[in-house]
């Protein structure tokens, strides 16, 4: 009897906390519909979800937007997440993705970008969007950090952080 009470209870517990720690607020955001001309919509900070890790995006640099054909807007927070998400759809060349640039700090368009491997991300990936080449500092172009992250060869990776780190690749 005594056992079943505590088992109980306990259960009771753990469900009361899974519903008071679950963010059930509509007034957060993950994906907008809508967006025909395919530009880059304002973010309002910690208002929307970053798609690929579910956590709120608290800053607009290094963060991105992908827009499908039919309009839909996705946000992510990082640079790595978007080239990750981007790698498993089917449409990708039908895809828009706009990456904020830490040297203009404005949205450009990715493919046309410039990419450093070395910036200190939100998810640790280390891309970083520019829209002017700095010589030694983003020397990526964007079909490069996209293999780079579905590789797996981010800053999250010890190896390549290392050597990345001592000037080796």
């Amino acid at each position: 009897m005594m056992k079943s009470s505590f088992a109980t209870f306990l259960l009771l517990g753990v469900i009361a906390l899974l519903v008071v720690s679950m963010d059930i607020s509509e007034t957060r955001v993950l994906v907008r519909h809508g967006n025909i001309n395919k530009e880059p919509l304002e973010i309002v900070l910690e208002k929307y979800i970053c798609t690929e890790s579910r956590v709120p995006i608290v800053e607009l640099f290094n963060s991105a937007q992908a827009i499908l054909p039919n309009g839909d807007t996705y946000f992510f927070n990082d640079v790595g997440n978007v080239l990750l998400w981007l790698g498993r759809q089917k449409n990708r060349d039908e895809i828009v993705v706009w990456v904020y640039a830490q040297d203009t700090e404005r949205y450009v368009l990715a493919q046309s970008a410039w990419y450093s491997r070395v910036e200190i991300t939100p998810m640790g990936y280390g891309f970083g969007a520019y829209e002017y080449r700095v010589y030694g500092q983003s020397d990526y172009y964007f079909n490069e950090v996209q293999l780079f992250a579905l590789r797996g060869e981010t800053l999250l990776n010890p190896m390549i952080n290392s050597l990345l780190a001592n000037n080796k690749i």
